[in-house]
């Protein structure tokens, strides 16, 4: 059994705060900008059929808000300025190879995912959050290993399902899965994180 992890937010920067309070129509007060919730209950696992993608279309509604156009654009500063794991400081981001496919301009909740360039199955992966196309951090403070699968649930939320490998597993093959929802708060301006993610170790 693990406990779930009270994951907060990076936050981006005082451009991306200024951004997204034009966004919200919120102050948005600089410290942590995800707000765990006191429930413990994940929600149940979702299937995907490709991790990092959506298998659901996202309905947005086109306002003046509305960020950058692509999710390459909208991620290239974060990824750019995204810290690496310890012990992979030598290495670098793939922003090339980020899939921006969870990214939509207009939606109170979106993501992209990238992990390290030239990286194996259970190197690091990050999920950046966006707000209106602004960059809000990465969905958890630590980067976990291997592909996350990233589904849409609602207009302002989005539910992560991570993988890790058991003590009897392979790299090649991690049967351990954990499943976090984050939630956008427009009455907060933040991301409400409810589940759980891998355990440490």
């Amino acid at each position: 059994m693990h406990t779930p992890l009270r994951a907060t937010l990076f936050i981006a920067g005082a451009a991306a705060l200024v951004s997204l309070a034009g966004c919200s129509g919120q102050s948005v007060d600089p410290g942590p900008s995800t707000t765990p919730s006191s429930s413990r209950s994940a929600s149940a696992p979702v299937t995907s059929a490709a991790a990092g993608t959506s298998t659901t279309t996202p309905s947005s509604t086109p306002s003046a808000s509305c960020g950058p156009a692509s999710g390459a654009e909208a991620a290239s500063a974060a990824i750019a300025a995204l810290p690496l794991p310890s012990g992979l400081e030598g290495n670098k981001w793939d922003a090339a190879n980020a899939d921006h496919s969870g990214y939509d301009a207009c939606a109170a909740l979106s993501w992209s995912v990238v992990t390290v360039d030239g990286g194996t199955p259970s190197s690091p992966y990050a999920v950046l959050l966006f707000h209106d196309g602004s960059y809000l951090g990465t969905a958890t403070s630590r980067q976990y290993g291997f592909s996350p699968t990233v589904t849409r649930t609602g207009a302002d939320a989005i539910t992560v399902t991570y993988r890790y490998a058991k003590a009897s597993d392979s790299n090649a093959d991690p049967t351990g899965r954990t499943t976090a929802t984050y939630t956008w708060d427009a009455s907060t301006g933040k991301v409400v994180m409810t589940g759980d993610v891998p355990p440490e170790g």
